[in-house]
């Protein structure tokens, strides 16, 4: 049975958002954004005040995505993943790998695990 989209099964999606903490003529203040709707953004002096009103700005957007019969962008659903990527490179990234995982005495794998790690605490991606 397919699952009727409107804005209550929107506005029940676990929606990810990336926060950052601005100063601006010495008040500090927060800038919220959702990352799967392009644009959608609020801010405020509280990250409770913000969320509060994010869910004001998200279910601005859907209703005009509804109204437009536009498909909307939704959440990844984490449990979707096994944690199994096939991932294919060169052969020289390949060896350059492999050299820094005898170095560090682990496996290719736990390698690629700890940078793809870096990577992700770098772009403020990873929890």
């Amino acid at each position: 049975m397919a699952t009727k989209k409107n804005l209550k099964y929107y506005m029940g999606l676990n929606w990810s958002y990336t926060i950052e903490q601005e100063v601006y003529k010495g008040k500090r203040y927060y800038i919220i954004r959702v990352n799967e709707l392009p644009g959608i953004c609020t801010d405020a002096e509280t990250v409770e005040e913000g969320m509060r009103d994010i869910r004001d700005a998200i279910e601005g957007a859907v209703r005009l995505y509804l109204k437009n019969k536009e498909p909307i962008p939704e959440p990844i659903q984490k449990e979707r993943f096994k944690g199994q990527i096939a991932y294919r490179t060169t052969s020289e990234r390949h060896y350059y790998v492999a050299k820094a995982a005898k170095v560090l005495h682990k496996s290719i794998s736990k390698t690629i695990d700890d940078l793809i790690d870096a990577g992700l605490e770098r772009l403020n991606a990873f929890p």
